[in-house]
């Protein structure tokens, strides 16, 4: 009986560390926020528990934050997708225009520690490039229709904030470790 108890203390200890908690401040634009949902999305997927604050490094300061053990804040995201150049190519019922799509991401990421003491801040910047189809055109003789494709771009512009939120997941392990 006293060759048991000893066992069952010793296997009571978890060794184990709890994983990081990162807490995402909001940002006061759309696209920081999205770039925000991507970092928490990498975090997660790297095995760190990342939740969003649900309030702006402002905010966070006046009201106060979820206990974590670092918080990150992306400022100043801007996105935006320029077209350079492109052709078109059509026949008598038909025609599209393709065309070279740039897209773009500028940010800055801050990491604090838990007191909301800036540790670290870094500029993050990614871009894609891709030979897509802009637009399209279908018709006849009498009637013809060119349509644009918006939703390519936004695609685009997907690709690379998701890609600018594995950049920011790296640099805040990076920070933190």
């Amino acid at each position: 009986m006293l060759l048991i108890a000893p066992t069952g203390v010793a296997f009571a200890f978890d060794d184990t560390r709890p994983a990081l908690r990162v807490g995402v401040l909001r940002g006061l634009h759309e696209m920081q926020d999205d770039v925000a949902e991507a970092l928490r999305h990498e975090l997660r997927a790297r095995g760190i528990d990342a939740f969003d604050a649900v309030r702006t490094y402002d905010e966070a300061i006046r009201d106060g934050v979820p206990v974590a053990d670092y918080y990150v804040e992306i400022m100043a995201a801007e996105a935006y997708s320029e077209d350079h150049g492109s052709i078109g190519v059509g026949t008598r019922h038909g025609g599209v225009s393709i065309g070279v799509l740039v897209s773009r991401v500028v940010a800055e990421l801050r990491v604090y520690d838990a007191n909301m003491e800036l540790l670290e801040s870094r500029d993050l910047r990614k871009r894609n490039t891709a030979v897509v189809p802009t637009s399209i055109g279908v018709g006849g003789r009498s009637l013809f229709a060119y349509i644009a494709l918006p939703m390519i771009e936004r695609a685009q512009l997907r690709r690379v904030v998701k890609a600018a939120g594995r950049a920011a997941a790296g640099e805040v392990l990076d920070a933190v470790r």
